[in-house]
């Protein structure tokens, strides 16, 4: 298969599925490297094509939801609440953005909307160090909700934690 036909059909794979796909299921599925896949996958987000990528895979977002910011700041230890509480009111988080004195805004993809990944994502932060930790706990995070009242109910529990800026 050369390589247009590939892109075509990894296009139709990801708008197909509601779950993120890894670059090695689609490399098993072409009988390519998964290295080929990254690199189909980086000409498609150059020609537009609206494909977002996280520690599981790579998606299309066909999502209708709202996108809110919000801007918070706590110690790493309010780290597993913060996303708790955010996912108990209807949440999802999508990524982490702080502003560093070189680079500017510093973007991290997070993803998570279940319990069970926000378990996932804490375990493999004990490896590392949050992007918070750079700006003494402040940041921002971009939110995925069905309305308003679960937006509501995300700022009144975070107010709540003492952690959101206003």
């Amino acid at each position: 298969m050369d390589k247009e036909k590939r892109q075509k059909k990894i296009i139709e794979i990801l708008s197909l599925k509601t779950k993120p796909i890894s670059g090695t299921v689609l490399a098993k599925k072409f009988n390519v490297t998964r290295q080929v896949i990254v690199k189909d996958i980086a000409i498609l987000k150059a020609q537009g094509i609206l494909i977002r990528s996280n520690s599981r895979g790579y998606y299309i977002n066909k999502s209708n939801k709202l996108i809110k910011s919000i801007a918070v700041k706590h110690s790493n230890e309010l780290i597993e609440k913060e996303l708790y509480t955010i996912v108990k009111c209807g949440g999802k988080i999508l990524d982490v953005t702080i502003e560093h004195p070189v680079y500017g805004e510093i973007t991290g993809i997070i993803d998570v909307e279940t319990i069970e990944e926000i378990n996932d994502f804490i375990s493999k932060l004990k490896t590392s160090k949050p992007l918070s930790s750079i700006n003494d706990g402040v940041h921002l995070h971009k939110i995925e909700v069905d309305n308003e009242k679960q937006f509501n109910c995300i700022l009144n529990n975070l107010k709540e934690l003492n952690i959101l800026l206003n």
